[in-house]
């Protein structure tokens, strides 16, 4: 899991019984820099752990490598303030064209901080996904798992968490980070260097459904994600224009939003 990822935090607990001296612990958050052969890409405000994970899946959710087995080789170094995640893979496997140009760092819980150019933002892949199977019943059941999977926000309470499931709802793998991008970077990176069948499952996510996560999916190869809460429109509309199933979960059941 890396360093530390929570730190102690004192400080006074208001409670209708009287105030008292507490310590909380609370997440890391430090910047994660990505290099591919030791070339800067982004910086993200992240939690500082599964870093191999984190970078792979950075690198496929964007587009910029098509599959783990590219890369040559991870190294990660500390820095002053964070972390530097290296890359090493062959120049002809770096798809340059996907590159975004970044002017200033991504912040916690944002895919899209320092990008330049508005054609940037909405970058969905050519090709569907493969089919997936959404069951109500399975996608409940996940939900009812997840907080057993959240190792780190059983501490801290605060980071997010992405799950990957089986088609019965069984989690199979889950990774935390402060930002849920980063969290699904990280499960993407997982999954693709384990080299799991993402054709057998869905994306489980503590957070709600922005058009970021559903692009991630899409590009991953990813067919269904389910959420704590409805997609935007945007959203919505990414996900049927690339037949990805989404789920989310409502106060009188689960919501299956069908991608036809």
């Amino acid at each position: 899991m890396g360093p530390a990822t929570s730190v102690p935090a004192e400080g006074i607990l208001h409670t209708l019984a009287g105030d008292e001296a507490t310590v909380w612990q609370v997440p890391e958050e430090v910047p994660l820099a990505v290099q591919f052969n030791s070339q800067n890409y982004a910086v993200m405000m992240g939690t500082p752990a599964d870093f191999e994970d984190f970078a792979v899946g950075f690198a496929i959710a964007e587009g910029l490598i098509g599959r783990a087995a590219d890369v040559a080789a991870v190294l990660v170094l500390p820095t002053e303030q964070g972390f530097a995640i290296d890359l090493s893979l062959p120049e002809e496997k770096i798809n340059r064209a996907r590159m975004a140009r970044r002017s200033l760092e991504g912040r916690t819980g944002c895919g899209l901080c320092g990008i330049e150019d508005m054609k940037d933002a909405i970058r969905m892949p050519a090709l569907r996904p493969p089919a997936a199977e959404l069951r109500p019943q399975a996608v409940a059941r996940a939900y009812q798992q997840l907080p057993d999977h959240q190792p780190m926000s059983r501490v801290n309470r605060t980071v997010h968490a992405a799950a990957w499931c089986s088609v019965d709802g069984e989690i199979l793998l889950s990774r935390e980070d402060v930002g849920r991008h980063n969290a699904l970077d990280k499960l993407i990176g997982a999954l693709a260097r384990e080299g799991r069948d993402l054709s057998g499952g869905f994306v489980l996510m503590s957070s709600r459904c922005s058009f970021e996560l559903v692009q991630k999916c899409a590009i991953a190869g990813i067919g269904a994600l389910a959420t704590v809460s409805a997609p935007t429109a945007l959203a919505l509309s990414l996900a049927r224009q690339a037949h990805l199933k989404l789920a989310a979960l409502s106060s009188r059941g689960v919501m299956i939003f069908d991608r036809d």
